[in-house]
């Protein structure tokens, strides 16, 4: 499905402008317990263009007492037993839905990164990955409760990556968003605490990933 760019909207979010609107979806939560199953996951997100020329970010996620989607929506899904444990969970389910995660944040895009040629990217035909600009983004999120966090990362295209740093300086958890065929697909990965007395630091592992389609 091609982008369409609203004109009114301020030029510093043109590289944005396919994420601009109200999204919502389902998807999956990997829990900490790596023999327990991923758990269901619903989201209501709004992006809305501000006149500053930044986005505003609000998202909100439930987690549902339901089994989780099947792939490509969990992008993490366990393999299941022939014996249909996904049948017994639907069964035990009372598809209760309790609060997540309430976000609020500004987005934020920046200059290109270094090396980029523009009059390329404006020679090439639309859509194609020669059109294509890669911006510095950050976003500032604030969930209920917490902090708020400073993502960084790059806009190329309809595609998205942030990281969050720890305070040691190294990759605490990672986003990643794609506009694919009219859907919003993205990733949330981040790093758990390492084990007691366990040496070096833990990999990043899948946290939740979710398919949304627009309202």
């Amino acid at each position: 499905m091609p982008i369409t760019l609203d004109t009114s909207l301020p030029p510093s979010l043109y590289p944005l402008a396919w994420l601009i609107g109200s999204w919502e979806g389902t998807g999956a939560l990997s829990t900490a317990d790596p023999d327990a199953p991923d758990a269901r996951i619903e989201q209501q997100l709004v992006c809305t263009a501000r006149e500053d020329g930044t986005m505003e970010w609000r998202s909100t996620i439930h987690r549902v007492d339901a089994p989780a989607p099947l792939p490509p929506t969990s992008a993490f899904a366990r393999d299941e037993p022939e014996t249909s444990t996904a049948e017994t969970s639907a069964a035990a389910s009372s598809g209760e839905r309790t609060l997540l995660h309430r976000e609020d944040g500004i987005w934020t895009v920046g200059d290109l990164l270094p090396g980029q040629d523009r009059e390329a990217a404006e020679a090439a035909a639309p859509g194609t990955a020669g059109s294509f600009l890669s911006h510095r983004l950050g976003a500032q999120l604030t969930r209920r409760d917490a902090p708020t966090e400073e993502w960084i990362g790059e806009v190329r295209g309809p595609r998205v990556q942030l990281a969050l740093g720890s305070e040691d300086g190294e990759v605490a958890a990672t986003r990643m968003f794609g506009y694919v065929s009219g859907r919003l697909m993205w990733l949330w990965e981040h790093r758990l605490p390492v084990p007691d007395g366990a040496p070096g630091e833990t990999a990043l592992t899948p946290y939740l990933s979710l398919e949304m389609h627009r309202v």
